[in-house]
């Protein structure tokens, strides 16, 4: 009697969370038709505090306790359904395997919540630059080939600031964990331009699985079950910084991900370390030449002359680095990718992992603005 009565407290609470999570689901597709609703009051006001509490307790780990979660959750389930078939063998019942399901079900409702509450409705807000004014529109390949060649000169400026190894490469003795304290002045410096920055936000935290990660081609994560910004510590120096200041956007309510690598460069570059400001200004120089590339051969083929030998020998380090994990293994690299593109679609960014280029309109964007203003 007393097994019937839990069984059906168990189904009542898994239904109870399975309606929530329905619920929950319903009001971000709602979102969608309201961005300027959403903006003004989910990301502008609820999005500090809902989660305060869960980053107030897990701002005092050194581990990423979403990572942790993660972990236990995949290694856990597959251990649980091969108890829950075992027992259903041996008692020759199908009760545990139905346990098995509700809290599969159960699991499954508590991370919608989470993920709607912990930042999943910034996908439906205004983007950023839409809140911010810039501008975007199409721009002409000879304003690609001025911003190229800006941000040569930016780069090459703060590189010769920073130590290089036997191969000429960019090298650094700050650890991860100093560069993940640095990190927070480059948005406290940007708090008085964007004053939606502020508020508490957990420290980056290291990825218990970054050599793991390096397969997949994952610089970080953020889970949104848990707010922190988690960072796989492995990532090349050249891209470090910049891949911290992504991750800390998205704690910042920037869910898009050529929005998070705009703001990660704004926080980069105006970082007092010469370090962040190389990092920022060589991953925009990056993008900014593929986009270049792809535009215009001709265009990409006198500029690319004109870059700093020593950038180039940073970015063929890091994309070298990168190449050795996929040709010892391709399959997590393309698995990596397909979740990528179909989860950025399903956050309504139909262009799927291509949305990433659109950083370079940003840039642009602000190009445009800095020479307006040095002109008067």
């Amino acid at each position: 009697m007393k097994k019937k009565r839990t069984m059906k407290k168990h189904i009542i609470v898994t239904a109870v969370l399975v309606a929530l999570a329905g619920l929950f689901a319903g009001l971000l597709f709602l979102s969608r038709s309201l961005p300027e609703f959403t903006t003004n009051v989910y990301t502008k006001h609820i999005f500090k505090y809902v989660s305060l509490p869960v980053k107030l307790l897990f701002h005092i780990f050194p581990f990423s306790a979403g990572e942790i979660i993660l972990i236990v959750l995949a290694a856990g389930i597959p251990i649980a359904l091969i108890v829950s078939i075992i027992l259903c063998i041996t008692r020759r019942s199908g009760k545990p395997i139905a346990r098995f399901g509700l809290n599969i079900l159960s699991i499954a409702s508590v991370a919608v919540i989470l993920f709607v509450l912990f930042g999943g409705f910034n996908y439906s807000a205004l983007t950023f630059a839409e809140r911010s004014g810039y501008e975007l529109k199409e721009s002409s390949v000879y304003e690609l080939m001025d911003l190229c060649k800006y941000l040569n000169a930016k780069a090459a400026e703060c590189r010769n600031k920073l130590e290089k190894d036997e191969n000429g490469v960019v090298v650094t003795d700050l650890t991860a964990y100093d560069l993940f304290e640095l990190a927070a002045d480059g948005y406290d410096a940007l708090n008085e331009r964007f004053p939606e920055f502020k508020g508490f936000y957990t420290r980056p935290k290291p990825a218990l699985t970054s050599r793991v990660m390096c397969y997949f081609q994952i610089s970080g994560i953020y889970p949104y079950i848990s707010p922190e910004a988690i960072v796989n510590i492995d990532t090349p120096v050249c891209e470090l910084p910049h891949t911290i200041c992504h991750e800390m956007a998205h704690q910042r309510g920037i869910a898009r991900e050529d929005e998070a690598n705009y703001v990660g460069y704004l926080a980069a570059i105006n970082n007092p370390d010469p370090l962040f400001q190389y990092s920022g200004y060589v991953q925009a120089l990056s993008y900014s030449l593929s986009a270049l590339r792809s535009a215009s051969s001709t265009a990409y083929d006198q500029v690319r002359p004109m870059i700093h030998v020593g950038i180039m020998k940073d970015l063929a380090a890091a994309g070298s680095f990168w190449r050795s994990f996929e040709q010892k293994n391709e399959l997590p690299a393309k698995i990596s990718t397909a979740v990528n593109d179909t989860y950025l679609q399903i956050q309504n960014i139909p262009d799927g992992t291509r949305s990433y280029g659109r950083m370079v309109d940003l840039l642009l964007a602000e190009f445009r603005m800095s020479a307006k203003e040095a002109n008067g």
